[in-house]
């Protein structure tokens, strides 16, 4: 395996950082990608060698790529408008790999999400091959978002020939992201869990780093498409039974089949349709295409990753909780090394 010069996106974020940690522990140099401005707050040692500074909005990115081999792409605005979600996530990465384009680098990694495929027109189990989400509008505008940026990537790259790899990762948590909105809707002392039993599709921080770092080292990953998840067994019944437990909280689970909390939504947004003619400004749990994305009681499948690539997470189950609630493995150190800083 030989040493790359990596430019990481969104390298400051909660997974970006640890996608630099990843690639450095197996060697390559890290070059930062980090909006002006932001407030570098590290976890342990600084896991990159170099900081560029820039807005992909408006700032020039081009000298970013001077000297890199490829380019993965985390960043992406996950709050916020529809203006601000289209502009951050989708317009900066089309000026992103626009400036690619002026440069030698031809490698190309993108953490796209889960929330691209249709998940009405799924059942049993997800994969690679399950459709995309066809009535988009309908969805969340990260989903839109994630869909456009993931559309616009790949457009670039047949264009200008990038060996592109797209990663569809799912639940990403971790310290400082114990949460997830899979988990269903809090209640005052109570939680509603839809679907007890569903399996959540997620991917522990660590494990998903390292899935992206296998993809920078393994040749076979070029061209392809691929979910992450751990694939353990954890149900929302259980993951929302370890925060509570471990976080000290006195909330009390209470399960509600799905199917029933479908309905409800599908009642809801059918009065919509029939007394204001989907005007009404609906909460995401009562829109029927929305709550399906996050509660479905559908498998996720990670075959092709680990048949392509061979690649297993480095963690199992038990061992995520310890890390994320116990802190009682530290992150191996990395060694010191000088940090340079490029302002635009």
């Amino acid at each position: 395996m030989s040493i790359l010069n990596v430019l990481v996106t969104g390298a400051a974020g909660f997974l970006g950082q640890h996608v630099a940690r990843a690639l450095t522990r197996r060697g390559h140099q890290v070059r930062a990608l980090i909006r002006s401005g932001t407030e570098v707050q590290v976890v342990g040692q600084a896991p990159w060698t170099e900081i560029y500074r820039a807005d992909l909005r408006t700032d020039s990115v081009g000298p970013a790529f001077d000297g890199v081999d490829g380019l993965v792409h985390v960043a992406a605005r996950v709050t916020g408008s529809y203006s601000a979600q289209m502009a951050d996530t989708v317009l900066g990465s089309e000026r992103l790999l626009e400036a690619m384009a002026g440069s030698a680098t031809r490698t190309l990694v993108l953490a796209s999400s889960l929330s691209v495929y249709d998940w009405t027109a799924v059942d049993g189990t997800l994969t690679e091959e399950s459709p995309l989400e066809r009535d988009l509008y309908r969805r969340d505008v990260y989903a839109i978002a994630k869909t456009w940026q993931e559309r616009v990537v790949r457009r670039l790259s047949r264009e200008h020939s990038f060996d592109l790899t797209v990663l569809r990762c799912g639940f990403v948590w971790g310290p400082g992201r114990e949460y997830l909105a899979a988990l269903g809707q809090r209640l005052g002392r109570w939680h509603l869990v839809f679907g007890p039993a569903t399996r959540l599709p997620l991917t522990y921080v660590e494990n998903c780093a390292d899935c992206f770092a296998e993809v920078v080292d393994n040749r076979r990953a070029a061209g392809e498409t691929f979910n992450v998840v751990d694939g353990h067994d954890a149900t929302a019944w259980r993951y929302l039974g370890e925060y509570l437990r471990r976080t000290g909280s006195s909330v009390r689970r209470v399960p509600v089949p799905y199917g029933v909390a479908l309905a409800g939504a599908r009642l809801a947004d059918w009065i919509n349709e029939r007394c204001w003619r989907g005007r009404a400004r609906l909460p995401g749990l009562l829109i029927p295409r929305r709550f399906q994305s996050r509660f479905k009681p559908v498998r996720v499948s990670a075959h092709k990753l680990r048949d392509v690539l061979e690649w297993r997470p480095p963690f199992d189950l038990a061992q995520s909780l310890q890390r994320t609630y116990e802190a009682l493995e530290p992150h191996t150190a990395l060694p010191n090394r000088r940090v340079e800083v490029h302002n635009v």
